[in-house]
C-alpha cells in the first residue's frame, strides 16, 4: 500500500521534458523523481522554480505527486 505524506516544498533540480521526468530538490532530505504527468500544469517545471508537492511513496521508492508552483 502507497504512503502519502503532507505537502513538502523544493526547488526543480532538473527536468527533461523530452524523456518526461525530472527531480526535485527537497528542503529537507533527498531528492525526489517525478514524472510530467505529476504535476497539473507542466509550465510549473522549470528548472529553479520553488514548488510544492506531495510524496508518495510505492515499492521503486519515492516519487513526488500533485507538483504545484509557488510564487
Amino acid at each position: 500500500m502507497a504512503e502519502v505524506k503532507n505537502r513538502e516544498f523544493g526547488i526543480i533540480k532538473c527536468y527533461l521534458p523530452m524523456k518526461g521526468y525530472g527531480f526535485i530538490r527537497r528542503n529537507v532530505g533527498r531528492d525526489v523523481f517525478f514524472l510530467r504527468t505529476d504535476a497539473p500544469n507542466e509550465a510549473a517545471l522549470i528548472e529553479g522554480a520553488t514548488v510544492s508537492f506531495t510524496v508518495q511513496t510505492d515499492k521503486k521508492g519515492p516519487r513526488a505527486q500533485d507538483i504545484q508552483r509557488e510564487g
